[in-house]
């Protein structure tokens, strides 16, 4: 028993060792913060955990996690050819209603997108259903910390483990297939890179920004500048005596507009305010782009450019293209091989509905629904159905195309009976 107990032990102590060894090749996220490698060349400390109260990053993950929080995620199956929408499969439920008790489904999708837009990562654990009809299937989906949660590999199997921290303080150690981990860019495919690393001098420099203005407003006065003496110097008792009485007249919030009475023939000559500086408005616009480029998140989200009705449609369109449709097709095959059984994976799939993304204005759905009305591909109730209004029973089912339509095979024949000259009779 004793033999056993030192075993377990030992394993153990491996296993923490294996947490905090690091080397300076290849440092440990502990030994970088120790020694200070998150400050930036401005002095500023930056971290994913202080980046997200950045303005910029905020609205950049404000915008990620609501678009993709509020797209509805939807279970389909394939039979026999035919696609249909399977409402009542438990990942349905999960993503579509509630992935936990604590947590709607826009919660869960709008925190996961955080997460991987800060820290490049968002995990989360899976509860699975032992009894039941539903054995096997996902119950429950729990976000777990991605500042506390790290992928290791074992180096005897090759196979990746999650190792995270609890809110209790214990360290759990999960196997990759009991993990949805949603990641960013990587270098080695099982890790996100956080997008902070390469902003991070962009955000020290903004930082910086910020607390200078706060300096320079809290001092309550809007300009800067030398008291000039005509003649005659004076001696530094007097100087300092001089630069006492005017800063206190001139400093603070309370002192900011009053009028100071200057004697002995001084001269107040004013330098300028530094604010009105061209270069430091531009480069306060900078930054603001440097973040909106990271995450590809466009201008004007951010304020940077006006937008206009005749081109909101295309931007919106873009943006769904080039940002949204890579962020939405990770997490797509994610959830099929996690979520999903090996035998379901034959026919069952996840699909993002973009639809009210792409909607437009209502001329525009007017133009798209008529085009597929004509080409027979959509149907009257499937028209109602995108409008989020009631069918109109069976007859509502039926497609129609246009009769100007003919295959290529009978275009001959239709033609000769245009003409009159089509043959008469059995021939």
């Amino acid at each position: 028993m004793k033999k056993g107990l030192f075993r377990r032990l030992g394993t153990q102590i491996r296993e923490w060792r294996s947490e905090w060894d690091t080397d300076l090749l290849n440092p440990k996220q502990w030994l970088l913060d120790l020694f200070g490698a998150a400050t930036t060349a401005s002095g500023e400390r930056i971290t994913s955990d202080n980046a997200l109260l950045n303005s910029n990053v905020y609205t950049c993950a404000s915008i990620l996690g609501g678009d993709i929080g509020k797209l509805p995620i939807q279970v389909f199956k394939t039979k026999g050819g035919d696609i249909q929408r399977d409402s009542s499969h438990p990942v349905a439920t999960l993503l579509g209603s509630r992935p936990n008790p604590f947590m709607s489904a826009y919660i869960f999708k709008e925190l996961m997108q955080v997460h991987m837009t800060v820290w490049g990562n968002g995990y989360a654990n899976i509860e699975w259903e032992y009894t039941g009809p539903n054995a096997g299937k996902p119950k429950g989906l729990w976000p777990l910390d991605p500042s506390k949660t790290d992928v290791h590999v074992d180096i005897n199997t090759g196979e990746p483990w999650y190792v995270t921290q609890l809110p209790s303080g214990e360290v759990r150690k999960i196997r990759h297939y009991d993990v949805l981990h949603f990641r960013a860019i990587s270098k080695s495919g099982l890790k996100g890179m956080t997008p902070i690393a390469v902003v991070r001098e962009e955000l020290g420099v903004q930082q910086s920004q910020r607390k200078f203005l706060g300096s320079f407003y809290s001092n309550g006065t809007a300009t800067r500048g030398i008291l000039k003496i005509p003649s005659g110097t004076l001696d530094k008792p007097a100087r300092d005596k001089a630069r006492d009485e005017w800063q206190k007249a001139n400093s603070g919030l309370t002192n900011a507009h009053r009028i100071a009475i200057l004697d002995a023939g001084m001269e107040y000559q004013n330098l300028g305010m530094p604010l009105n500086d061209a270069q430091f408005i531009e480069t306060s616009k900078f930054g603001i782009m440097e973040v909106a480029k990271i995450y590809k998140v466009p201008g004007y989200k951010l304020g940077l450019s006006d937008v206009k009705f005749s081109n909101m449609e295309n931007q919106s369109l873009e943006y769904v293209k080039s940002t949204l449709q890579p962020i939405i097709t990770n997490w797509e095959q994610e959830i099929d091989f996690k979520l999903f059984t090996e035998q379901e994976r034959k026919r069952y799939y996840t699909k993002f509905n973009v639809a009210t993304e792409l909607r437009g204005d209502s001329a525009s759905r007017a133009a798209y629904y008529k085009n597929m009305l004509d080409m027979g591909v959509f149907s009257i109730n499937d028209v109602l159905e995108l409008e989020e209004r009631s069918k109109i029973g069976e007859m509502g089912d039926r497609h129609f195309i246009s009769l100007n339509y003919v295959s290529l095979e009978q275009m001959d024949q239709y033609q000769m009976l245009k003409a009159g000259l089509a043959p008469k009779g059995g021939e």
